[in-house]
């Protein structure tokens, strides 16, 4: 990738996040009278539903926090705004998000009366990185305790994550799911400084070992999404689940880990891995990643497997420019140029900002929302800020 080339991505990239992305969640996302977020937004902007997620509410927390403490040379007033956006939601989970037992409700009302149990523990993993990251950016000493209790949290819930709510009998099958290692993977370097370096180290070392072990499938070079506790596979619709999204976002996620630790035959290893899914996921009819699969072809449980969804191209960038950039492979450039174009042309809305979240296997916008259940303020910004860092580095060692 030549010098040019770089700074044309890095422009790009600059421009659709702060005039495209940051200026629509500003606009219509805060819920400035009750506090926390709005997150169900229709493709202009309207909010359609008021209720309040809060997985979702983490996860914009650590965005608007993050970007006061990435943007360095940006002027102190869009550092305020940022900061006193961070606080809306961090003062919400603080105030109205928590269950007597100290866990995080999965859904509120507008009001922060809670509606949905806390079953979901991503909540917590969330919630732990933004009031991590709201620490970083006010010094704040209340959200520095409320990122180790939801840290506690996760360490209690992690072999029952949905406790009483799980409605599987796992004894009888006891299916391990990548989500978790996956999240404890990122969660051990969203909180250095947090939690102590030997208790991090540890945790994402067993996430490694698991996602190593388990999911990635040498021989049939595959990355399973559940597997059995020996990383057996059954042959049913769980244990043949194929989710390309899920598997590039890991990947990368371990990549980053193991480049800090300068282990190169890893960073290779995983690289390599990477190539897996995409050439699997991909749609070579109409282009992008299927979001779901069956390992042998057979319809999955999911109605929505052949839909083209927002964040796992978003995560796709991230892998394929981390990968080039450590390895400098043609194919990892290739790839990423591939997801690169079909992303740019079928998800921004350049009218209203934002990106649509859910097209049709023809790359059509299935769904006008542009935020809801499941969709906010989190992977189509990191995914940005991630690469323009990247492009950054890459062009300061260009010729």
């Amino acid at each position: 990738m030549d010098k040019q080339t770089i700074v044309n991505l890095k422009e790009k990239y600059t421009e659709s996040l702060f005039k495209q992305v940051i200026p629509f969640w500003e606009r219509h996302s805060p819920d400035w009278e009750h506090g926390g977020y709005f997150t169900c937004l229709e493709r202009n902007g309207q909010v359609f539903d008021t209720d309040k997620f809060a997985w979702l509410q983490g996860r914009e927390v650590w965005t608007f926090a993050k970007l006061c403490n990435w943007t360095e040379d940006l002027n102190r007033e869009k550092k305020e705004k940022w900061l006193a956006l961070a606080r809306l939601g961090a003062e919400f989970l603080r105030d109205k998000g928590r269950s007597p037992e100290g866990d995080l409700y999965f859904a509120l009302d507008r009001t922060g009366l809670p509606l949905v149990e806390p079953y979901n523990i991503f909540s917590e993993y969330f919630a732990a990185a933004g009031f991590a990251e709201f620490y970083r950016a006010s010094g704040e000493e209340w959200a520095l305790a409320e990122a180790k209790k939801s840290y506690d949290r996760i360490v209690v819930r992690k072999s029952n994550p949905k406790g009483k709510w799980t409605k599987q009998i796992g004894i009888n099958r006891p299916m391990k799911a990548m989500g978790v290692c996956m999240m404890d993977t990122w969660l051990s370097g969203e909180l250095e400084g947090i939690v102590p370096s030997p208790e991090l180290t540890a945790l994402g070392d067993a996430a490694e070992k698991q996602i190593f072990d388990l999911h990635i499938d040498r021989k049939l070079q595959t990355v399973f999404e559940r597997v059995l506790p020996d990383g057996s596979h059954p042959d049913n619709m769980e244990g043949r689940l194929l989710n390309p999204g899920h598997a590039l976002e890991t990947l990368w996620f371990l990549l980053h880990r193991v480049a800090g630790k300068g282990d190169k035959a890893k960073i290779n290893d995983i690289a390599e891995i990477m190539l897996w899914p995409a050439e699997r996921g991909w749609d070579e009819k109409y282009g992008g990643f299927f979001y779901y699969q069956d390992y042998k072809g057979f319809p999955t449980e999911k109605l929505e497997s052949d839909m083209k969804v927002w964040w796992v191209h978003a995560e796709a960038l991230c892998a394929f420019l981390l990968a080039y950039k450590f390895t400098g492979d043609s194919r990892h450039e290739a790839w990423f140029k591939r997801v690169d174009e079909y992303t740019w042309k079928h998800f921004p809305d350049p009218e209203y900002g934002e990106w649509y979240g859910y097209l049709n296997r023809q790359g059509e916008p299935a769904l006008s929302q542009k935020g809801g259940k499941w969709k906010g303020f989190f992977h189509l910004p990191r995914s940005l800020i991630v690469c323009i860092d990247w492009l950054n580095e890459m062009e300061k060692k260009s010729v």
